[in-house]
């Protein structure tokens, strides 16, 4: 692995560490900036999660060569237990540019739980079909394909591009984190939260104020979102599993809001 993720890793710490402070929330933007221009458009865009979880297939078959990456994948999941997805809401820099790029969600496609859902499925099947697809190529396919890797270098290398690239850019103008809402290992990050002991943010004594709501783009927090049923919202509730723990729900200085 090259120096730059152990910093990545050391950054994850230190976020986690600092996360419920205000000094390290307002540095937010400027962290997924250095990782956007790095990651993504000095290094070509390969050290992602998409790219070392494939190379991590391919060591559980015995390719020893990718053994770099099977300790990528079981060190982000450590911490990813540790103090939440902070990889995919502060380091990610496919889920940088996206977020950069977005201007306003016109429309509320992802509010209701019936649609989460749907995502979740859509998750699902795309996570199956990537580990298939790479136990039958025994190859890393995905980076062939990944409209980001075109973008970090400026080129599209296949007709596939041609419609991945457009609609990637054009849908982060109006959805927050579109390709995050469906990503394959996305899924794998979100659900170590499940774990007993894992980090997470949860919602203390909810009383359903609804002031939390708003700033929440990833609709992790919503009126159907409680994984609780939808009368009276009592004890402790979890988020949904959509949480990239970017911290901004904070603003709303809700007492509930616990990390």
């Amino acid at each position: 692995m090259p120096n730059s993720i152990y910093i990545a890793f050391g950054l994850i710490v230190i976020i986690g560490l600092l996360f419920k402070t205000k000094f390290i929330q307002h540095l937010r933007p400027v962290i997924l900036l250095a990782a956007l221009v790095y990651f993504g458009f000095i290094e070509g865009g390969c050290n992602c999660v998409l790219f070392y979880f494939q190379g991590f297939i391919l060591f559980l078959m015995g390719k020893s060569f990718f053994l770099s990456s099977f300790v990528f994948i079981v060190t982000i999941l450590i911490l990813s237990v540790l103090f939440g997805a902070i990889w995919c809401g502060w380091l990610c820099w496919l889920g940088a540019l996206q977020e950069f790029i977005y201007q306003k969600n016109r429309w509320n496609l992802f509010q209701s739980k019936k649609t989460q859902n749907i995502l979740l499925y859509v998750q699902i099947g795309a996570f199956v079909a990537l580990i298939i697809w790479i136990i039958i190529t025994l190859r890393p396919v995905l980076c062939n394909y990944d409209p980001f890797i075109s973008i970090s270098k400026l080129r599209i290398f296949n007709r596939v591009g041609y419609i991945t690239v457009p609609l990637i850019l054009v849908s982060s103008l109006f959805i927050f984190r579109p390709f995050c809402r469906i990503c394959p290992i996305g899924l794998l990050l979100y659900g170590v939260k499940y774990l007993p002991f894992a980090k997470k943010l949860k919602l203390d004594n909810c009383t359903n104020c609804r002031k939390c709501h708003s700033y929440c783009k990833m609709d992790a927090i919503s009126g159907s979102g409680f994984l609780v049923s939808d009368s009276k919202i009592k004890g402790s509730t979890q988020v949904e599993k959509t949480c990239i723990m970017c911290g901004e729900c904070k603003k709303a200085e809700c007492k509930s809001i616990k990390f």
